[in-house]
């Protein structure tokens, strides 16, 4: 997967960072896990992520994502809304269940 970045802005009112950028991808569009893991190692970024769409682009092994990045998650929990912070945690619930099950 390669990612580039289209725009790329600090809000420092709601305290992140706020990027817009493509992805390129082989096969069937990513889900939000590897995007997230995939921006961590392309933009050396730390923090809470939270990936708020995925846009597949028509006939193109490409996608638009925007994506925010928090200082924490306590700080993105005060501002974005709740079943957009779902749909970022829901993955984890299963994989750690799977953990506990061993």
């Amino acid at each position: 997967m390669e990612v580039e970045v289209v725009d790329r802005r600090e809000n420092k009112l709601l305290e992140r960072e706020e990027i817009h950028c493509i992805i390129k991808y082989d096969g069937p569009t990513p889900n939000r896990q590897k995007v997230k893991e995939e921006l961590k190692k392309a933009l050396g970024l730390n923090g809470f992520i939270v990936i708020h769409r995925i846009r597949p682009m028509f006939g193109m092994m490409q996608a638009k994502v925007y994506a925010k990045v928090y200082p924490s998650e306590a700080v993105a929990r005060k501002i974005e809304e709740d079943y957009i912070l779902k749909r970022e945690t829901k993955g984890k619930g299963k994989e750690e269940a799977k953990e506990e099950a061993t």
